[in-house]
């Protein structure tokens, strides 16, 4: 008999986190990286669910680069293009 298969419901909850995996391997050094305060959908890929910022040993980025992502994320949630805190933690 073959057992069953469980879901695996801790990887949809880090979801963001995977996201921000997956954007390490794809970083190379000669990269150049560019956050733009109003790309919400790329300053979100290094958001978790609960609207922190993803830290740079997680997410690979040097620390200009988390620092530039730092203040992009800061100014889009000083303009309201992302939310300070997700609606589920309000």
């Amino acid at each position: 008999m073959k057992p069953m298969r469980q879901k695996n419901t801790r990887a949809q909850g880090n979801k963001s986190i995977s996201n921000a995996l997956a954007s390490k391997r794809k970083v190379s050094k000669n990269q150049v990286v560019f956050f733009d305060y109003r790309d919400e959908r790329k300053l979100k890929r290094f958001i978790n669910d609960q609207g922190k910022i993803i830290p740079r040993r997680i997410t690979g980025l040097t620390a200009k680069e988390q620092n530039l992502l730092t203040h992009s994320v800061k100014w889009a949630r000083f303009l309201a293009v992302i939310p300070y805190v997700a609606d589920e933690y309000k």
